[in-house]
């Protein structure tokens, strides 16, 4: 039986390297898969099946199944098969097939896992997707997770007898689309029927030391981070170690993007059990998984998917501290009061695009044309935006004023560099703005301009050398020629050289002539390749700006959500609550904010609630069937959450 080809060899030995994933091999413009993969995307993907000849293949007993997809429209083709739980590895070609000598070389550039999409056909803009880390030992757990989309890290630290009780609940607060586990949190029965059974997260088993997990938390956030980990519980830094490891074993690109750890300490924000979230039905309903009929369909008014997202995980995590709600109601309170200001904010924040997505793609390098130029779009509304918030006395507000930061020199580069509406593919071209370079704007005229050319040069030549029959032509066997009747060919000038002898006449080049041809036939690869290498310079520009702007997005994202707050406190008749740490819980005309708006055409009676520090710390509510009792209960506990 024959040899392996080289191409199935350099295949299999990819395939080797990634066996637990589906392996997207590059041809030419297709994504081929073969073998296994080949059947199983075949069959989730509704792809013909054909195969290759088993005879070049021995080291498989059949023939070859294989099925492709074409590369330009591979991403709708991976979402798929990454929410029916797959794992996809990309294999793309490393060199440029026209200059390769022999095989062209190959190599994983990512592997696209359910926690680490990036493509919005994969996510929803309005909620966050989180590649999580679970750590466990036998009196400590440590949790992190990250959304690469938007670099938002966070981690936070568990001890004691409950220690494993409490990260069941932080997984559940965040509920990741993937989880990386050691051994022992693997083997964990509870951690195992909520992430599989309730959630349906994929999970990955991973281990790492902490000599490791330091070296790459410093490399990725720097020492200051890592020193605010704490000294007394290593479950944290082996967690944020694990997740990070598995970050740059999928990816293989630049994450510099992720570069702000946000860690927290139990009790900073409120702790409730997934049983508490479901009952309660903060983000969704308990049936229908709908997010009409939940807390956050009432309180959820944002015009930005950063704000979306964000006001999401507010109510994921309640805040504990007076202080820093007080700070947060005081905000709205002057949104609020200050109708008008908050109005034209709305009308801005529509218009905002989504900075924290757009800015990860950019690092990436996943970014086209249509990104960079939402990206600079979003970027300029930001002065508008600042100058209708000058003048609100919220301490909040000004500093979220402060932080937004809209790179006027980035943005003009982008406006002078970028047509106003880019074509989807940047390997197209025609999206470099005329006038920005000066060889574009030249190749572009020879390639728009190639007849016109040709026309002015025949002119040319006429005057030059007096012969009025002289014609410029072009065939495939020559390319362009100079032709002559044979009445002047005594006036040919000697910088002519025949090339074909006619009845009538002689065909002639020039080196002048074949300069021109050079040009016009090869114009069109010479300015797509010119524009792709100056959209990577605008690329490489602005993720050299990606803190400016992740901070800019996220005030953006603050301030929408606060505007949310404030538009649905007017709307919806609340009133500001009084946060303290006096122990009293005190509600005087309560409503059950979801019960109402789900029934506005009926009258929802309000009721009072008074629970003491010391005295009525319980109380017993009776009543029939279909009373209301668990919508009392129910009610008192989300209009605390709303505080």
């Amino acid at each position: 039986m024959a040899e392996l080809t080289p191409m199935m060899k350099q295949y299999l030995e990819i395939k080797e390297q990634n066996k637990d994933s589906i392996l997207f091999f590059r041809l030419g413009d297709f994504y081929e898969m073969f073998g296994a993969d080949a059947r199983t995307a075949s069959r989730e993907l509704d792809l013909t099946l054909t195969t290759r000849d088993k005879d070049k293949n021995k080291s498989f007993d059949e023939k070859v199944p294989m099925c492709g997809v074409p590369y330009h429209s591979s991403d709708g083709y991976i979402a798929r098969l990454i929410a029916k739980g797959y794992k996809v590895a990309i294999c793309e070609q490393t060199e440029d097939p026209a200059t390769a000598k022999g095989l062209v070389k190959r190599d994983i550039i990512r592997v696209v896992t359910p926690g680490t999409v990036l493509d919005d056909t994969s996510l929803e803009a309005g909620r966050s997707n989180f590649c999580a880390a679970a750590w466990l030992g036998e009196d400590k757990a440590g949790f992190a997770a990250c959304d690469i989309s938007t670099g938002q890290t966070h981690a936070t630290a568990f001890s004691g007898p409950d220690a494993g009780v409490h990260l069941l609940n932080e997984v559940a607060r965040f509920s990741p689309a993937e989880i990386i586990l050691n051994d022992a949190a693997a083997r964990d029965a509870a951690l195992q029927v909520l992430t599989e059974d309730k959630l349906s997260c994929h999970r990955e088993i991973r281990e790492t030391d902490g000599p490791a997990a330091r070296t790459r938390i410093a490399a990725q956030f720097g020492e200051q981070a890592l020193s605010d980990l704490p000294a007394d519980n290593y479950a944290p830094l082996l967690a944020l170690g694990n997740l990070l490891n598995y970050l740059h074993e999928t990816q293989r690109g630049d994450l510099h993007h992720i570069d702000t750890l946000d860690f927290y300490r139990q009790g900073q924000f409120m702790e409730l059990d997934l049983n508490a979230r479901q009952t309660l039905e903060l983000t969704e309903t308990l049936r229908g998984k709908e997010k009409k009929g939940s807390l956050l369909w009432v309180l959820d008014k944002t015009r930005t998917a950063m704000g979306r997202r964000l006001i999401r995980g507010w109510m994921e995590r309640p805040l504990l501290s007076p202080v820093q709600i007080n700070r947060r109601q005081q905000a709205v309170s002057d949104l609020v009061e200050d109708i008008i200001t908050r109005e034209e904010v709305v009308l801005c924040l529509k218009e905002i695009t989504d900075l924290e997505r757009l800015i990860g793609r950019v690092v990436y390098g996943t970014a086209g044309g249509r990104d960079l130029a939402a990206l600079s779009a979003g970027l300029g509304r930001l002065p508008r935006l600042r100058e209708l918030l000058e003048g609100c006395p919220s301490a909040l507000i000004q500093s979220l004023r402060r932080e937004m930061d809209d790179l006027p020199q980035l943005r003009a580069l982008l406006s002078s560099a970028l047509v106003d509406e880019p074509p989807f593919s940047v390997r197209e071209g025609e999206f470099i703005r005329d006038g920005f370079h000066p060889e574009v704007d030249r190749l572009r005229g020879i390639l728009h301009g190639g007849k016109g050319l040709m026309t002015s040069m025949e002119a040319q030549e006429k005057e030059k050398t007096g012969i009025r029959t002289l014609k410029i032509g072009y065939n495939k066997v020559f390319g362009y020629y100079i032709e002559v009747s044979n009445s002047f060919k005594d006036q040919v000038p000697d910088t002519y050289i025949r090339k074909q002898t006619l009845v009538n006449g002689e065909r002639y080049i020039t080196q002048e002539l074949k300069n021109l041809e050079s040009d016009i036939l090869t114009a069109s690869d010479r300015v797509s390749a010119l524009e792709y290498e100056l959209f990577t310079d605008l690329r490489t520009e602005l993720a050299g700006q990606v803190s400016r702007i992740q901070a800019s997005a996220s005030a953006v994202a603050e301030l929408d959500s606060l505007c949310s707050l404030a538009a649905v406190a007017v709307s919806n008749g609340y009133c500001r609550p009084t946060v303290d740490d006096s122990g009293v819980l005190e509600i005087h005309d309560g409503r059950h904010p979801v019960v109402e708006k789900m029934r506005p055409d009926a009258l929802f009676v309000p009721n009072d609630t008074y629970m003491g520090e010391k005295e009525g710390r319980a109380a017993i509510i009776t009543g029939p069937n279909m009373a209301g009792k668990s919508t009392y209960m129910r009610q008192v506990a989300l209009i605390v959450l709303m505080a």
